[in-house]
């Protein structure tokens, strides 16, 4: 309950300030330079389901996008082998049913919950408790009314295609589906059980309004406070360390790898991936580069 209250009242603040007229201001985008003082590469936090308010991207990321010599991203979005990674990870081994491992109370509502999007009971009792949430969230995501479609990954690729820009992954589909399937049954529990409260509470749409309101602000605390803090909790610090923490030094390897190599890559991740003590943020200033967050508008 407390942490209802506390996500609500964050939300509310949150959402009162995003009926403000917002002047130019921070763009969740960092520029990295190297001890000499030389623009090495530019991070850029990308939201993965979105709406058409979320384009034209501001200026300066759309500046810095122009001045690389590679896109980098988690994946490249056109990547069959998501798919196929998905449909193999994701299913439950045959005989089996996601009944069997929940709480019946919380049974109960996942298929209230799902039925309320036309999801078959017997199509989600087949499936991991990860692959539910995150086919839950994606239809919440798309009821409030934004879709994958209108991500700005997805965007990306698509001009970094037009453009002949190469595109290079940061990592595979395979460790992207076993770090969401990672940290253990009760972590991934408590995942689906977090998912669930936030759609049957009815506060999907505001929990998604806050959070694109943060990425146009630039705010990676608020962020990083919305996606560690108000919507995981105790029992998912597991599934986070594996699916945020972990992968944020893997890509932070491949990152320097690449500028070493003489690269000057635009470098498009999850806005979840920046902040916070282990974030890609603090993973490169780590590794010497200094980081600059960037003002649309300025020069």
């Amino acid at each position: 309950m407390m942490k209802r209250m506390s996500r609500m009242g964050l939300l509310v603040a949150m959402l009162l300030a995003s009926a403000q007229v917002l002047a130019a201001g921070p763009a969740l985008l960092w520029e990295l330079r190297d001890v000499r003082g030389n623009v090495r590469a530019w991070l850029f936090g990308t939201i993965h389901v979105c709406d058409e308010a979320c384009f034209p991207l501001p200026g300066v990321v759309r500046e810095a996008f122009a001045k690389a010599d590679v896109l980098a991203l988690e994946l490249d979005p056109d990547d069959p082998q998501l798919a196929v990674q998905l449909g193999r990870a994701g299913a439950l081994p045959p005989g089996t049913r996601l009944a069997e491992r929940l709480p019946p109370e919380l049974n109960a509502r996942l298929e209230r919950v799902a039925a309320g999007f036309g999801l078959p009971a017997e199509a989600i009792q087949r499936l991991q408790p990860w692959m539910v949430a995150t086919l839950l969230s994606l239809q919440a995501a798309e009821r409030a009314g934004y879709g994958a479609s209108q991500g700005v990954d997805l965007w990306l690729a698509r001009q970094a295609r037009a453009r002949g820009l190469p595109l290079m992954a940061l990592e595979t589909a395979k460790r992207q589906v076993a770090a969401l399937g990672a940290g253990g049954d009760a972590a991934q529990l408590a995942y689906l059980a977090e998912v669930v409260d936030l759609v049957d509470s009815g506060e999907a749409s505001a929990y998604f309004g806050a959070l694109l309101q943060a990425w146009r602000e630039g705010d990676v605390v608020a962020l990083d406070r919305l996606l560690r803090e108000e919507m995981a909790g105790d029992a998912m610090q597991p599934l986070l360390e594996a699916l945020l923490d972990q992968r944020n030094r893997e890509m932070a390897v491949r990152i320097d790898k690449q500028l070493k190599a003489g690269r000057r890559p635009f470098v498009a991740v999850g806005a979840g991936h920046l902040g916070g003590a282990s974030g890609l943020l603090a993973q490169l200033a780590g590794k010497g580069y200094r980081l600059r967050q960037l003002d649309d508008g300025a020069e």
